[in-house]
């Protein structure tokens, strides 16, 4: 899944970036996929907060995962 993910972040990242307007919104970008992987992933493992572990979560997605924004 992250292998497929990464593919799309590449591509935004690479046509984004040449703008400013563009890199403002690349770091949302990276907090709304990280919400959303962090949703799917207590969902999967029945973790009763919705929104909690996200901590966990950046520890195991941390060098696997592109950061659009940086």
């Amino acid at each position: 899944m992250v292998k497929g993910l990464n593919r799309i972040l590449q591509g935004f990242k690479n046509y984004y970036s040449l703008s400013l307007i563009g890199q403002k919104w690349l770091g949302k970008i990276d907090w709304y996929v990280l919400e959303r992987l962090n949703l799917f992933w207590n969902k999967k493992r029945n973790v009763r907060k919705k929104h909690g572990r996200i901590k966990d979560l950046m520890k195991k997605i941390t060098y696997t995962l592109v950061k659009v924004g940086s």
